[in-house]
């Protein structure tokens, strides 16, 4: 509120200040150009307001936040999926899938890996001391792809 308070303030003030410096000639059509945008300035919020309910305003807020929330770590755990496939790509020459599980708090605060699956035709040597030292994770399964 105290956003769109201070932008129809600009807008006057730049409505004035515009109509002041317009040339004679042009101040009518200044004036309506400066109209519309003020116009466009005081119904902004009408087109925000279209689906929102005005008495669950408050748990509409808190529904959002976990929903985002959860968008994040579910982001995450792709970026991390992805990290692996291509480490076991890179260091290892062996193309794999892997599936993360995150640890993550009440709060949705990523506390860091708690499982790894791996779907590959063949377990590289190395590969499950790497993943280790890499992720931190000590629960790391191999499948056959």
């Amino acid at each position: 509120m105290k956003e769109y308070i201070i932008l129809v303030a600009m807008s006057a003030i730049v409505a004035a200040v515009t109509d002041i410096l317009a040339p004679s000639k042009w101040r009518g059509y200044v004036r309506i150009a400066v109209g519309f945008l003020i116009l466009a300035v005081l119904i902004s919020p009408l087109t925000k307001m279209k689906n929102i309910e005005i008495f669950n305003i408050e748990n509409s807020f808190e529904v959002s936040d976990t929903k985002i929330k959860d968008k994040v770590t579910e982001e995450l755990t792709k970026n991390v999926e992805k990290d692996i496939e291509e480490r076991i790509l890179k260091e290892f020459k062996t193309e794999a899938v892997a599936k993360v599980s995150l640890d993550v708090d009440s709060e949705h605060k990523i506390k860091g890996v708690r499982n790894i699956v791996i779907k590959s035709p063949k377990v590289p040597v190395g590969l499950l001391e790497r993943l280790k030292e890499v992720y931190g994770c000590e629960s790391i399964e191999f499948r056959n792809k």
